[in-house]
């Protein structure tokens, strides 16, 4: 075989698995997932303490309308306390998702999400009621083991915007261990 010929090969070969990634995909279409979701965390800072005095994680519903567009529904709740102060916070949140690569055991989406995070804060001598909000922009990818068609794990990475009263947060979420979801789909 010449060269031109192995190079006209491997083009058809790329094109003809390219036009066949779309059968092999995972499809999750007018499917439910439901499980658990870390990605939606948030710290509320406190003069007081000068660190992290609230987090939670959330409870996750994940619907696909079509094989490329689908939300995700999160809300979750935290209760802390230490000898002289306690709170109590919540987080409602929704996300937009959009796959762009959908392989047989791993689909690679990108999206925005809006979240609520009502908090209060009781430090002894006051409480303080308020609710932030947060903004999200990211890509994911979620991915399902061989054997365990119905259980996928997705990880995220993205740029997030926090604003809670006094305080205000932009940057990066995501890569870390804890930073992940999981969730069986019927």
């Amino acid at each position: 075989m010449t060269t031109k010929t192995v190079r006209i090969f491997v083009l058809a070969l790329i094109i003809a698995l390219s036009l066949a990634l779309p059968a092999m995909a995972k499809d999750l279409t007018q499917r439910l997932g439901l499980g658990y979701n870390y990605q939606l965390g948030f710290n509320v800072l406190d003069d007081r303490f000068d660190n992290a005095f609230l987090s939670n994680d959330s409870l996750s519903a994940k619907y696909w309308f079509t094989p490329q567009i689908g939300v995700e529904a999160m809300v979750g709740f935290v209760y802390a306390k230490n000898e002289d102060d306690k709170g109590v916070g919540a987080e409602f949140g929704a996300k937009f998702l959009y796959n762009l690569i959908m392989e047989q055991q791993m689909n690679i989406y990108t999206g925005g999400g809006l979240g609520l995070l009502p908090i209060s804060v009781d430090f002894n001598d006051k409480t303080d009621n308020n609710v932030g909000f947060m903004l999200q922009g990211f890509f994911g990818t979620e991915f399902f083991l061989e054997g365990l068609p119905n259980l996928g794990f997705d990880v995220e990475v993205g740029l997030q915007y926090i604003d809670y009263d006094k305080y205000q947060q932009f940057g990066t979420y995501g890569g870390g261990f804890g930073l992940f979801g999981i969730r069986y789909y019927f």
